[in-house]
Parts: C-alpha cells; structure tokens; sequence
C-alpha cells in the first residue's frame, strides 16, 4: 500500500502544473499543424504575391520564408522550454500579422492573422496574455492606419480598399476591436473554464491521496492491533496452560503435577508438551503426577498418561502416578490398563518417603 501511495503522491500535479501540461501539448500539436500548414501557407502566399506584384513580392517572399524557417526548429528543439517555445511561435504571428497588414492594408489578411495571434496569446498564457497582444494589436493597427492615412504606405495592392481617411481608418479598428472580442471572449471563458476544472481535479487528487493515506494509517494501526491481540491471545493460552496443568517443586529433582478435571485429546496433548518444557528447564528426574482431581478415568486418560510417561522417559525423567482412587483402581483392572513402567503411590508424600 505504501508504494501506492508513493506512486499517487508523484503523479498528482498541482493545478497550474496541470494547466501547463495542457498548455504544451497544445503548444506541441500547434507547431506540428503550422509546420505542415505553415509550408503550404508559404507557397501559396509566395505564388499569388509574386503572380500580383512581381519582382516587388520578393522581399515579402524571403521574409515569409525566413519566418517559416523558425517554426520547425522551434517544434524539433523542445528543450528550448515552454516560454521560449511559446514566445517565439507568438512573435513569428504577431511579425507576420504587422508586415501582412503593412503590405495590405488594414482590411487584408493581416487583421485576421492579428486575431489569431490573440487567441494563441490566450491559449498559451490565459486571459494576460491575451489582453496584452489585443492592446499591441490595437497600437499595430493605429499606427499602420497613421501611415496609410499620412500617406507614408501605399503599396497595398489594388483590389484591396486602402482606408486613408481618419473616419474609415477608426472604423476598422472598431470592426477588428469587435471581432477579435468575439473570437477571444468565449476562448478566454474557456480557458478560465479550464483552469477550474484543473483547480478541481487537483483537490480532489488532494483529497484520494489524503484518504489513500488516513487508510494506510487505518491499517497500519489495524496491523499494530492485530498483532498485540495475537500476542496477548498466546500469552493467555500459555497462561491457561500452566494453571490446567502446574507443576510444584517437593524436594530436589522432583516436580508434582496434580491434575484436575477431565483429559480430553487437547488437553492430553497440552499436558505432555508442559511436563517435557518443565522437566526439561528444571532437570527434573521424577514427575509425580497425581490425578486425585480427575472425575473419570477411561481408556484415553490412561493413553494420554502413558504417553506421557514414556516422553518423560526420553529425556530421562521418570514418572510416578498418585492420587488413584477406589472407582479409578476398579475402572483400570475392569478396562485391563496396565502401567508397568509407572511407580504408583497413594499420595505424594508416600513417593518421597519411599525416596
């Protein structure tokens, strides 16, 4: 769970991290599209100007070229970053739109292509941006329309309207003012749009990997819990362990084990691994096990004895039986039990005075 959460906490960027993200990918196709539209552009451009003006549209065609020629280093050459990238498509456009409108007029293509750098400054970088190059794109257009209308520039070709009057000059600015609005405008509201949408997706990211946390906390804590529960659990089991079964010391080497209620298979087995743990640790060399407090006595009690016996017998510990009763003396010579290898006694007391 913790490299989840590692590999969720990596891949979340914040939302301007994000916004940008989209911004270079746009930024990447953009310069790909141009690269390709852009070649076609320059060869249609450089053919109808030359076939209008002739030899006066090469230096309008070298400059076309030369504008070209930058836009697919700039889409090879991505570690140029994204702000070099994005300021140098943007100042190839806006050159462009000034010489298009310089040689055209400001009813030409060069208004249109203005429009479009507009909307690629919104694009690139937000609302700003855009504003900036509509307020230079205005500065463009007015001092264009001053050089038309003192008649510095004239060499619009003859089927496009050259505006040299103050009133005709102020209306095409009015009409690219208008037009520009209303391309950029609902652009604009798009990108806010957007980066809002970013803002959101980054919370919640936020959140998830918050919640991822809280949780890998929750079972980390779970974890914790289970582990005291399982060690209390065994510390309980060894517990009940050694008061089912005790063991007493009565004199040097010797253990007494009373027994008390019935022996089922569990508690056979239980009783055997304490005698060897006991007689192991203490070096015990005789175990009187005194079965005085055992209700019945049958077949798998005697079993469970002998067996235990005889483990004791292994590690050199030997074995003696006390506490038979009457009913259980009658019970073991009806059932036919023998314990030949087990020193039987009346009481504990009778072992050690017979030692």
């Amino acid at each position: 769970m913790r490299s989840i959460h590692n590999e969720t906490q990596t891949a979340i960027p914040d939302a301007a991290g994000l916004l940008r993200q989209w911004q270079t990918r746009m930024l990447d196709g953009l310069l790909i599209v141009l690269s390709v539209v852009g070649l076609l552009a320059v060869i249609g451009g450089s053919w109808v100007e030359y076939a209008v003006r002739r030899e006066e549209a090469i230096p309008l065609i070298i400059a076309y070229v030369a504008t070209y020629a930058i836009v697919p280093v700039i889409t090879i050459v991505k570690r140029l970053g994204f702000a070099v990238r994005a300021f140098g498509l943007l100042g190839l456009v806006m050159a462009l739109s000034a010489l298009v409108l310089a040689n055209n007029g400001l009813l030409g293509n060069g208004r249109l292509i203005w429009m479009a750098s507009v909307v690629l400054a919104a694009a690139l970088f937000g609302v700003r941006g855009g504003i900036v190059i509509m307020a230079i794109s205005l500065v463009c257009f007015g001092i264009v329309g001053w050089f038309f209308v003192g008649g510095i520039l004239q060499n619009a070709p003859t089927h496009i309207a050259v505006l040299n009057t103050p009133p005709s000059w102020i209306g095409a600015i009015t009409v690219y003012t208008c037009m520009t609005c209303l391309a950029a405008v609902p652009f604009m509201y798009l990108l806010n749009r957007l980066s809002t949408l970013a803002s959101s997706a980054t919370a919640n990211a936020a959140r998830a990997e918050a919640n991822a946390r809280l949780a890998e906390e929750r079972a980390a804590e779970l974890e914790r819990q289970t582990v005291r529960l399982q060690e209390t659990e065994h510390m309980l089991r060894t517990l009940i362990a050694t008061l089912e079964t005790p063991t007493v010391p009565l004199a040097s080497g010797v253990m007494l084990a009373p027994i008390v209620g019935q022996l089922d298979s569990q508690r056979a087995e239980a009783l055997v691994h304490r005698l060897l743990t006991v007689a192991s640790a203490q070096r015990t060399r005789l175990m009187v096990i005194d079965i005085a407090g055992v209700p019945a006595f049958d077949t798998q009690v005697a079993q469970s004895l002998l067996r235990a016996a005889q483990a004791l017998e292994l590690i050199g510990c030997h074995v003696a039986l006390t506490g038979i009763s009457p009913a259980t003396a009658q019970t073991m010579t009806a059932l036919g039990i023998r314990m030949d290898n087990i020193t039987i006694a009346r009481s504990p007391q009778d072992i050690l005075t017979q030692r």
